[in-house]
């Protein structure tokens, strides 16, 4: 509760500094009046993920899919020149099962492994539905169940989410949406700030019997036109008995582009105390090109490498079954504004030797209304 009455004391500064700002002119710089009538518009939101799968890897059996990775659905509505609302659906997969953790009576920690399925495809759910309140350019805020900013600077800069996540959303199963509250303080057009508290759990869930909550805060700073830079930080302390040790997320990111035709990124992420279990930390980092030489055709190659301690290797279910290097690399072809389509390769060649190198090649589509 401390944390929250901190954040809404600080929202209530921000905005109290910058009502100024809300008000908008009636006249013009001749000093002729002019008309600043507002009227209330909505649009649909509707935008698709699919894809072709083909994986040429050793001893796979399904080596053919047909999939609708995403499919979003909702509506935005301006209800004045401050307040703002969003409902999105998404049809996704949203149970992901994995290996257990359980404690014996004595408190021994143990790892058990599951073979049941994950959730079914194609189940709706809710994914964004928040109020937005923007009392000036430089300041607003936004409630419910928010879009997180811990890596959307990076993915706006990749531009390819619809053939692969970024490092944060891909190895750290970081949810892209949760519960809560995230404000957003811009003074200038180089610098910008964002403070963030929510449930930690994602949007997929309730807040947990234990009230935990995640608290993050970045900043964004542009030293050129075409030179994006972003530090992030999160903590979660845990109030669960068994799970409480304080996770924390550090990550950077610098991007640049030439031209509007090449862009240079590089991500680089920090995890201590994953899922609040002590020592166990994973780490890495993602590097990647992009290049459209028209308005048409580009081309992009990213290269990811995945770290952990090896403190817990003798643990089956630890991190490090996911440890090693990431590739991908393809082109896309946009024949229309709003729709994409991607032919690539994604390889993961895993540090662990008993692991086999994944092998896999997809033909991405990506289309909004």
């Amino acid at each position: 509760m401390k944390k929250m009455k901190f954040f809404f004391v600080c929202c209530f500064i921000f905005s109290l500094s910058f009502s100024g700002y809300s008000e908008e002119s009636h006249s013009d710089k001749n000093g002729a009046s002019r008309d600043t009538t507002f009227a209330p518009s909505g649009k649909p939101i509707i935008q698709l993920f699919g894809n072709i799968n083909y994986n040429p890897t050793q001893d796979v059996t399904k080596r053919v899919g047909f999939y609708i990775a995403r499919a979003y659905l909702g509506y935005e509505y301006q209800f004045s020149k401050q307040f703002l609302g969003k409902i999105v659906i998404d049809a996704g997969r949203p149970t992901t099962v994995g290996t257990l953790m359980v404690w014996d009576s004595l408190g021994n920690q143990m790892f058990v492994s599951n073979t049941s399925k994950e959730g079914s495809f194609y189940t709706m759910f809710l994914k964004f539905a928040y109020l937005e309140w923007a009392p000036s350019s430089k300041f607003k805020i936004l409630a419910g169940s928010i879009p997180l900013n811990h890596y959307i600077t990076q993915e706006k800069f990749w531009k390819y989410r619809y053939v692969a996540e970024m490092f944060h959303d891909r190895y750290l199963k970081a949810p892209s949406a949760d519960i809560g509250m995230i404000a957003y303080y811009k003074p200038s057009n180089i610098l910008g700030f964002d403070l963030a508290i929510t449930n930690g759990e994602g949007f997929r869930f309730d807040q947990d019997k234990y009230s935990d909550f995640k608290v993050g805060a970045g900043i964004d700073l542009i030293l050129f036109k075409n030179w994006k830079n972003r530090l992030y930080y999160d903590f979660q302390k845990g109030q669960n008995p068994n799970l409480s040790e304080l996770q924390q997320t550090v990550s950077f990111f610098t991007g640049f582009q030439w031209k509007e035709k090449l862009r240079v990124g590089f991500d680089l992420t920090w995890r201590i105390n994953n899922n609040n279990l002590i020592t166990q930390n994973t780490y890495g980092y993602s590097i990647f090109g992009v290049y459209d030489w028209s308005s048409k055709w580009g081309a992009m190659v990213r290269l990811d490498q995945v770290f952990s301690n090896r403190d817990q290797l003798t643990l089956p279910g630890w991190t490090y079954q996911v440890d090693g290097v990431g590739l991908i690399g393809g082109i896309q072809y946009s024949p229309i504004p709003k729709m994409k389509f991607s032919l690539n390769y994604q390889g993961f060649k895993p540090n662990n030797s008993i692991l086999v190198f994944q092998h896999n090649l997809f033909l991405n589509v990506d289309f909004t209304l």
